[in-house]
């Protein structure tokens, strides 16, 4: 028992991770990934990856919910994985990624028993010899698109030299591959990428009806997760951001950007006025680069375009880019948890579609906004005009006072209409206008269940799978 952990434990985080690696020497399993001696020394930033059997799941889950130390245990099952999320009493954390087959994008390699007969024991603690640890982390990187990280370089650079090319030859002969040195591994190289993959699709569980199968039931199960995580707390993860030019819209949604990232830790993304699955129609005569560039370049509402027919086509390849692309969006992004903030969004084609160089009322765009995906939160910036003429000469006066009355008038048509989240909010003031746009944020969120609190309990409550995620 003492072989461990030499080092002092100072932490429940560190207690805690000694009684575990005690506990499973009682069931069959290997420390993933790890090029450390001693699990004590598992960075704060680090998971604990443990490849278990199925059938040990239940007693080593019901383990942890009652270990003292832990107060709060938070779990989530997708496909193969097992995710627990481990609070302790002294503000510590810890996760532990149970893994009960190695699957990377639909790919099953490195079978449990192969993994279990090439496994040895460094101080009390099963791990990965140096040949699964190196063919575990390449081929998990390399199925990624990417490289063999810089920690395992320098673990397998310390080895003497022809340790190094037995192990070059093995990985080489083994997939397939032409890598000229360990140290090559480290730049991802997609014919390498290629040859596994090759080598993986002869096994008959790579074949392509059971790589499908994983594939729709990752998509059916995260989409569970992601319900079940959105029951707790609702919050908008679809934001727009309309604004005449010069009310302050940019500033504003890289404000609101910042905070959601570093603040609240969400992953963001901003897409510029559409889902952009379509590239612009000038990029067809010019590429995309330089039509891009071109566009940046050009001032809004500058375009010629009178023409009825030509407008109707413009429209329409935009429209078409909204009904695909939202769907590409929320596999994308919305699926995985990402928040979307649109800089723009359809509106603009409802109110002011000279922007896009088209001519046409506003009546059709706004009959077929019902085909178009409605975010949580739409915000609409407006300002004095004398304000928005200080910092942008592109619209008259009037023109701003006309369609700020306009973009007011649509969002309070749209949210009677579809009972959805539209708000107009005066921006003379930048601190105040982002405290108010939070303040939306935070109150659109729809509670259907009371958050799980941490309590005594979680000592006595039953393991399941049934319905991920729950609490330990």
């Amino acid at each position: 028992m003492g072989k461990l952990f030499h080092s002092v434990m100072t932490t429940d985080r560190t207690k805690f991770i000694f009684q575990l690696f005690k506990w499973l020497r009682s069931i069959e399993y290997i420390w993933l990934k790890s090029v450390l001696t001693k699990p004590s020394d598992t960075p704060l930033s680090s998971d604990i990856d443990l490849l278990v059997r199925e059938k040990d799941l239940p007693a080593l889950i019901d383990f942890v919910a009652q270990q003292p130390l832990v107060v709060a245990c938070n779990m989530k099952r997708i496909n193969e994985a097992v995710y627990l999320n481990l609070d302790f009493h002294d503000g510590s954390k810890l996760k532990i990624d149970l893994i009960t087959a190695l699957v990377r994008k639909q790919y099953r390699y490195l079978g449990n028993s192969y993994m279990i007969q090439n496994r040895v024991w460094k101080n009390d603690v099963a791990s990965s010899n140096s040949k699964t640890l190196l063919e575990h982390a390449l081929l998990y990187n390399y199925l990624n698109f990417a490289g063999l990280p810089e920690k395992y370089l320098r673990h397998f650079g310390a080895m003497p030299d022809n340790e190094q090319s037995a192990l070059l030859m093995l990985i080489n002969g083994k997939y397939g591959t032409n890598f000229q040195s360990l140290q090559h591994m480290a730049t991802y190289s997609p014919a390498a990428r290629q040859a596994i993959v090759e080598h993986l699709s002869l096994h008959p569980e790579n074949s392509q009806k059971n790589r499908t199968k994983r594939t729709i039931h990752f998509i059916i199960n995260t989409l569970r997760s992601r319900i079940r995580k959105q029951g707790q707390l609702n919050l908008p993860r679809t934001i727009t951001f309309t604004g005449v030019d010069g009310a302050g819209k940019t500033t504003l949604l890289n404000d609101l950007k910042q905070v959601l990232s570093e603040k609240l830790q969400k992953p963001v993304v901003v897409l510029r006025h559409r889902p952009s699955l379509l590239p612009i129609l000038s990029a067809y005569k010019h590429g995309k680069q330089a039509a891009e560039a071109k566009s940046a370049a050009t001032l809004p509402r500058q375009g010629s375009n009178s023409s009825s027919f030509s407008s109707l086509l413009r429209f329409g390849y935009y429209f078409s880019d909204y009904l695909l692309g939202q769907i590409w969006v929320w596999l994308r992004y919305t699926l995985p948890g990402t928040t979307v903030i649109y800089d723009r969004y359809y509106f603009d084609f409802i109110v002011d579609a000279k922007r896009s160089n088209i001519s046409l009322s506003g009546d059709l765009p706004k009959r077929l906004y019902r085909f178009i995906a409605k975010p949580d939160l739409n915000i609409f910036l407006f300002a004095d005009p004398d304000t928005i003429r200080q910092r942008k000469q592109e619209l008259s006066k009037a023109e701003i006072q006309l369609m700020t009355s306009q973009y007011q008038a649509l969002f309070m048509e749209l949210e009677e209409q579809y009972n959805g989240r539209y708000i107009c909010i005066e921006n003379h003031d930048r601190t105040n206008t982002l405290s108010t746009i939070i303040s939306h944020y935070f109150n659109a969120q729809k509670p259907v269940n009371e958050p799980i609190s941490a309590t005594p309990a979680i000592a006595n409550r039953k393991s399941s799978f049934v319905n991920p995620p729950i609490a330990c």
